[in-house]
């Protein structure tokens, strides 16, 4: 009898309380509890909501013992016939919902590019990460920020970042470049550490002449030769994430910078 009225819409131990409380007849939660199994305070809460639905009735026994009686097995019909117009209604709020639910649905990770060319453009799409919400994590080629308008707008951004608590972790390519560049290096590194990569560890990364920044979705890329200045933006979180976890794999392994201290 339980496991049909278990089928019929109670949970499983809603449906052991019930039919114990049927066979038993008016009786104390120690019975109750008891027969059907459970603990007493399961079994006090599971009566307190088959009150509520109307299928328990609740009444003072001698010493004002709580006495619990299940109500004609009528009421159970009534339960369910609530319970289907319940879902009857519910059915139908999903179909006006439909419309809104569809609009927001999305198949995949549809990945969206875009592309900006000179110092100007390059320099807006790397001002985005000024709005990331996680870590920025970066691959960096010092020698490709020879330009002073570069070096210029770098440090304006440092400082904004640093206003706005936005981690970074940069691998810098270890190329005499980037040695020079660790050993006058007088700006805070209050919210950036950095890594080495060595160029017997990623040889076709010395010509990368750029520097690569993943932030929240976004994957940016930017080419700073002086003939060709572009930067990419692809936000797609499955590439981000892919890079990510890369990432992390060459971090974990890569020398710290230690720069010199100030004098």
């Amino acid at each position: 009898m339980q496991e049909i009225i278990n089928k019929l819409g109670l949970e499983k131990t809603e449906a052991a309380v019930y039919t114990a409380l049927l066979e038993l007849g008016p009786s104390s939660v120690t019975e109750i509890t008891k027969k059907a199994g459970v603990t007493r305070t399961l079994g006090y809460h599971v009566l307190e909501k088959l009150g509520w639905e109307g299928l328990v009735d609740e009444s003072s026994g001698k010493n004002k013992k709580k006495i619990y009686v299940a109500q004609h097995p009528q009421q159970l019909v009534r339960y369910l016939n609530r319970k289907e117009k319940s879902w009857q209604k519910k059915v139908t709020q999903a179909k006006e919902l439909l419309p809104d639910l569809v609009s927001l649905y999305k198949i995949g990770d549809k990945p969206t590019v875009r592309y900006q060319e000179g110092t100007r453009g390059v320099i807006s799409l790397f001002e985005e990460s000024l709005e990331s919400k996680s870590e920025i994590i970066s691959v960096l080629d010092v020698e490709s920020w020879k330009t002073s308008e570069f070096w210029d707008w770098a440090k304006n951004y440092n400082r904004e970042r640093n206003k706005k608590k936005i981690k970074e972790r940069i691998l810098i390519l270890d190329t005499l470049a980037g040695r020079d560049w660790v050993k006058n290096y007088k700006g805070s590194r209050t919210f950036t550490v950095y890594k080495w990569i060595k160029p017997n560890d990623a040889i076709k990364l010395l010509q990368f002449g750029g520097e690569l920044n993943v932030y929240d979705n976004k994957v940016m890329i930017a080419i700073l030769e002086e003939s060709k200045k572009m930067g990419i933006i692809i936000e797609s979180a499955i590439l981000a994430n892919i890079i990510k976890a890369m990432y992390e794999l060459v971090w974990d392994n890569a020398e710290s910078v230690r720069f010199s201290r100030k004098k």
